[in-house]
């Protein structure tokens, strides 16, 4: 009798096991598409708008320092408070790269006439 109940309770704890890997595996790949596509574009926009205002700023430094340099800091980027965190997240990440890919290039194209 034991034994029945038993080799019943493991057949659901199975079959429930089952269920639940198949609905997890479901679920995951569509929300991940959706996190992964607004951290691209974000990251995206957020280098482009980084590079603008390097570059700018990067070749006014070369034109008033020359050689010297100059940069002391990032400026913050402008985010809106509707953003989501992980898009907030992603744009800064990346306008600190953009700005420092641009003022490097700026600063490289001037010292280079």
């Amino acid at each position: 009798m034991r034994k029945q109940i038993f080799s019943r309770i493991r057949k659901m704890l199975a079959v429930l096991l089952l269920v639940s890997i198949i609905v997890f595996v479901t679920s995951v790949p569509a929300s991940a598409k959706q996190v992964n596509g607004n951290y691209r574009i974000s990251y995206q926009a957020g280098t482009q708008a980084g590079y603008k205002v390097g570059y700018n700023a990067g070749y006014e430094d070369c034109l008033k320092h020359g050689q010297n340099g100059v940069l002391t800091k990032i400026p913050a980027p402008a985010v809106s408070e509707k953003w989501t965190k992980s898009y907030t997240k992603s744009y800064k990440e990346s306008f600190k790269k953009g700005f420092i890919a641009g003022y490097n290039k700026a600063r490289y194209k001037c010292l280079k006439k």
